[in-house]
């Protein structure tokens, strides 16, 4: 028998790949980080922005309402027009100051008392949810309006957003009135951009600080998994060419050893039942011939150990070979056999052996518990897939194979899976199994 070392591919530029693409998947999901807390935090700005500038209004609002139009607006009513004049001044000191755009003044039927907009003045409108809750209740209110509703006719609607607030106005006479007062929208953006110089930089350099950090230690893990890995192969490849030499050490043994003189005791038998002188018994003659049929069917079940042990060389033409001795078993028993091994691409030494493994899986599952008259082999390839087909004529897939935890088809399915393949076990139409193998081939 040839001698021939079994071999595994070095893993070490696999390793290397592995941790390329490890770093790679963690600069990624960085940046991905980046993203997110990015988005969060301009959220977040905005929304701690908005509500410290609605405080800041609502609070500049209240004072406006104790400081100047507490004391002005019960003369207001009595028509004191130089209470007007006052509004109209202190209003338009803050218009600059505070960035006050409009004020108004309701009663609870919804007239305008007072306005920096002279024409609004006496005006009614259905008062709206907000203006009603401020005069029936005691909270102050702000937020930011689109100037949508009936009474912000008045308003200037160039200015796309507004910070509205609504405070309780309480007159000494009892009466409690509303105070809108209308702000730009200044103190929301300046608030925003103040958080945006301080807050986003800081958690982007945190988590940049804390990506930095963990990089290095994410490398050096990455690295003693790869070289774990490397290691671990190279054991591995020491161990299967240790037991691939102990395989053809055997496989030796029994062709030089047993083999030979197990078949050189069945030509001497053959010798001897030729030269048996005439009037010999022909019990005695039968009695040969049925010990040389026991001699050459040990020496052929010897010779398919010794395949089964140590296969052939499965590449060039070593596959089409193998097939070919797999099916001189099942025509031992007397089962017919149609081979087809036509195979268009070049095999690697992992995918020759995973499809002689497949089809040697299914000839023992045939010869075990099909029950056959006839079988059929096919293993067809081309650039980018093998496929192995053992077809027979027996009892179909429900016997052994086709049981779930069957040792034959579970080994099947994992060499193929090993490979990125699949197995099927289907029953023909006719009757039998068709087993099904699809080897990937590499590119």
């Amino acid at each position: 028998m040839a001698d021939r070392e079994g071999t595994v591919p070095a893993r070490d530029s696999g390793g290397s790949r592995t941790v390329r693409r490890a770093i790679v998947a963690m600069v990624l999901i960085g940046l991905g980080a980046f993203t997110v807390v990015g988005a969060a935090t301009l959220f977040a700005a905005e929304s701690i922005a908005k509500r410290t500038a609605l405080a800041e209004a609502a609070r500049s609002a209240q004072l406006m309402g104790n400081v100047i139009f507490k004391p002005a607006v019960p003369r207001l009513i009595r028509g004191d027009r130089a209470a007007r004049a006052q509004l109209d001044e202190a209003v338009a000191a803050r218009e600059s100051e505070a960035g006050v755009v409009r004020v108004k003044v309701w009663n609870r039927q919804g007239v305008v008392l007072y306005s920096n907009e002279h024409h609004a003045i006496g005006m009614s409108f259905p008062l709206n949810d907000d203006v009603r809750k401020t005069i029936d209740g005691h909270a102050s209110w702000a937020d930011l309006s689109d100037l949508s509703d009936e009474e912000n006719i008045t308003e200037p609607h160039g200015d796309s957003r507004l910070v509205e607030v609504y405070v309780p106005l309480d007159l000494a006479s009892g009466e409690r009135l509303a105070l809108e007062v209308y702000f730009t929208d200044d103190r929301v953006a300046a608030a925003r951009d103040e958080l945006m110089r301080t807050l986003v930089p800081f958690s982007i350099l945190a988590l940049l600080l804390l990506l930095v950090t963990q990089l290095p230690v994410s490398v050096q893990l990455l690295r003693r998994v790869s070289q774990a890995d490397v290691e671990r192969s190279r054991l591995l490849g020491k161990a299967l060419t240790a037991s691939e030499r102990e395989r053809r050490a055997i496989a030796r043994d029994l062709h030089d050893g047993v083999v030979q003189d197990l078949a050189g005791a069945g030509y001497a038998l053959e010798a001897v039942r030729a030269g048996l002188p005439p009037g010999t018994p022909a019990a005695a003659g039968g009695m040969l011939d049925r010990v040389s049929e026991v001699l050459r069917g040990a020496v052929g079940s010897l010779r398919t150990l010794m395949v089964d042990i140590y296969p052939p060389d499965l590449t060039g033409d070593g596959l089409p070979q193998a097939v070919e001795l797999l099916a001189e078993r099942l025509r031992r028993e007397g089962i017919a056999v149609t081979t087809t091994v036509d195979v268009r691409a070049a095999l690697g030494p992992d995918l020759a052996a995973a499809a002689y493994r497949c089809t040697r899986e299914c000839v023992t599952n045939v010869l075990k518990h099909a029950e056959a008259d006839r079988a059929w082999i096919d293993v067809t390839g081309g650039q980018e897939r093998l496929l192995v087909v053992v077809t027979d004529d027996g009892k179909g897939p429900g016997t052994a194979l086709g049981t779930p935890g069957h040792l034959g088809l579970q080994l099947i399915r994992d060499t193929a899976s090993e490979l990125g393949g699949e197995v099927t076990v289907t029953e023909r139409a006719d009757g039998g199994t068709e087993v099904r193998a699809v080897l990937p081939v590499p590119s």
